[in-house]
């Protein structure tokens, strides 16, 4: 692909995250990479452009239903990050037309139900190819998937183990949600995949056991975990994240290298109170019979945020993240890791994420794993994400239980 006009391409780049994309890759992209944005309407993408103040930044027109246009806009670039959800409606596409033409392709879909349909039709042609088609590259689910990748990896090399489980535990606070996050979770809704949404094996090769899904069960109440001396309770995307990382234990094993044959994932949002804890079980229940019913999906439209519309400027950079690990290896030994980020978990550290995968995939394609197909984003990146995202300015350290 070394004639290709474009090293990547940034698909939806007038919405709300496509913006921050792009500014992202104003600010960050290495001098002489080659970039353009694209999506559907020039004057908006021609409005994006100049104010970035970039004139060296491709302006492509190509509509999400248009397979000519989209076969045209693939064939120029090396890599395409698109932030245009839902996924399932805006990408599909999209998907099969990289996959044809070997170009490597990132997003930041939660969508997972949808991510089955992807593996089913065209992991296998994506393998022979070796294009890395990597979905689930923001919020979903970075945090769960290459947290316990760094765990079980630190593990392995310090210790020459297997890592017997893994406990993470969550605390967001000070984030906002944009439009078309929302989009896509009421569009799955409005498709009733909540039993796929809620198989823990939903992602692994050949489906979905008996025998995977008992090792990743998902809290359905308040715990108190010791490790972490904090209250858990349900986590919203403890769901989609645990069928990730089961994802990339079952990949890695078919090389031999799984985190362990009976490998054990929890996830959880964590709290320092039992009532809070109740509370937040409480709403999170209570925000699922709401999306489950047509009159609630209706209001939420009307009242929620439109796509194209998120948090404020404001209340974006005073966001905050921060997850912990607690891995367990198989002679009994424990670490605790830390990922932590000063910045809205669903638009600016998803963002940072989107795009440090997106510049890997353009600028340090050789010093990656040689896989390809529906990857995870562990096993698509390794170690090679964990050391782009610290140099971002985001923390993601491990060491030994003291």
């Amino acid at each position: 692909m070394a004639d290709r006009e474009w090293d990547v391409v940034l698909y939806g780049a007038t919405g709300f995250t496509g913006k921050q994309s792009a500014e992202y890759f104003a600010k960050h992209a290495p001098e002489g990479l080659k970039w353009a944005i694209a999506g559907r309407n020039q004057a908006k993408l021609e409005a994006v452009r100049s104010g970035l103040g970039r004139d060296d930044v491709g302006v492509i027109i190509a509509d999400a239903t248009d397979t000519p246009a989209l076969e045209s806009m693939v064939a120029r670039t090396k890599v395409v990050l698109t932030t245009a959800g839902p996924f399932e409606l805006y990408a599909d596409k999209l998907v099969e037309v990289c996959v044809s033409y070997g170009v490597h392709y990132v997003d930041i879909t939660g969508e997972t139900p949808w991510v089955r349909t992807l593996i089913d039709r065209f992991h296998d042609k994506a393998v022979a190819n070796k294009t890395r088609i990597v979905p689930l590259c923001g919020f979903d689910a970075i945090p769960s998937d290459l947290g316990a990748f760094m765990v079980a990896d630190y593990i392995r090399k310090e210790w020459d183990l297997e890592t017997a489980s893994i406990v993470s535990g969550f605390t967001v606070s000070r984030g906002g949600l944009n439009g078309g996050t929302l989009a896509s979770a009421l569009n799955m809704s409005e498709k009733k995949q909540g039993t796929k949404l809620y198989d823990t094996a939903l992602l692994n090769p050949g489906g979905s056991t008996a025998a995977e899904r008992a090792r990743s069960k998902l809290v359905v109440s308040v715990l108190y975990c010791d490790d972490l001396e904090r209250f858990q309770c349900p986590f919203v995307m403890a769901p989609g994240n645990t069928q990730v990382v089961r994802r990339s234990n079952a990949l890695f094993g078919l090389e031999g290298r799984a985190y362990a044959a009976d490998f054990r994932y929890r996830e959880t949002m964590e709290t320092p109170s039992r009532h809070r804890a109740w509370a937040m079980t409480g709403g999170l229940a209570l925000v699922g019979g709401v999306l489950s019913r047509s009159l609630g999906r209706r209001v939420i439209k009307r009242f929620g945020p439109k796509p194209g519309e998120g948090p404020s400027e404001e209340a974006m950079n005073e966001g905050f993240t921060r997850t912990r690990y607690v891995g367990e290896a198989t002679d009994g030994r424990k670490v605790r890791g830390k990922m932590e980020y000063a910045g809205d978990a669903g638009n600016r550290t998803t963002v940072l994420m989107l795009c440090e995968c997106a510049l890997a995939l353009a600028t340090q394609l050789d010093e990656l794993p040689d896989r390809g197909g529906i990857l995870t984003p562990a096993v698509a990146f390794e170690g090679v994400l964990l050391d782009r995202l610290r140099n971002a300015g985001m923390t993601w350290e491990v060491s030994p239980w003291n």
